[in-house]
């Protein structure tokens, strides 16, 4: 890593420190969302999942179970945008279908007019996930 970094600063080969990429930088730093979860600069994050757009009853169980209200929700250029609040935040969710069956999420969580919250941007990332994985279970397919 301190090689990495001295690469990097000091210019011997000309990586820019976009290149090696915030996720390489950040690794082990405790993180717990899966690898292909994906954050810009701002702290927004998209995954895709394997799940259909059409039926979004997991995200409202989701976000019910972990007390977000959910304050609007409606279909915006064929994507399903929600928007749900919680304690001074507010969580503004993106569906975009891929395919019939893969769906992929844009969300983030703002607190104030400025301010994003990449901590609980992960863990609605992470209790989604479980969500889906738990619906996917063996259990289910009996």
């Amino acid at each position: 890593m301190v090689a990495l970094a001295g690469l990097v600063v000091g210019g011997c080969t000309g990586i820019e420190l976009g290149a090696v990429g915030v996720a390489a930088l950040s690794a082990g730093a405790g993180s717990v969302v899966k690898t292909g979860t994906e954050y810009t600069l701002t702290g927004i994050a998209y995954r895709t999942f394997s799940l259909p757009l059409d039926d979004p009853a997991v995200l409202r169980s989701t976000l019910a179970r972990m007390e977000f209200r959910v304050d609007e929700a409606a279909v915006v250029n064929g994507d399903l945008v929600v928007v749900a609040g919680g304690i001074d935040c507010a969580v503004h969710l993106r569906l975009t279908a891929i395919t019939p069956a893969v769906t992929r999420l844009r969300v983030s969580v703002r607190k104030g007019l400025i301010n994003l919250d990449r901590a609980t941007t992960s863990e609605i990332v992470t209790q989604l996930e479980r969500s889906i994985g738990y619906l996917n279970s063996p259990a289910d397919l009996r």
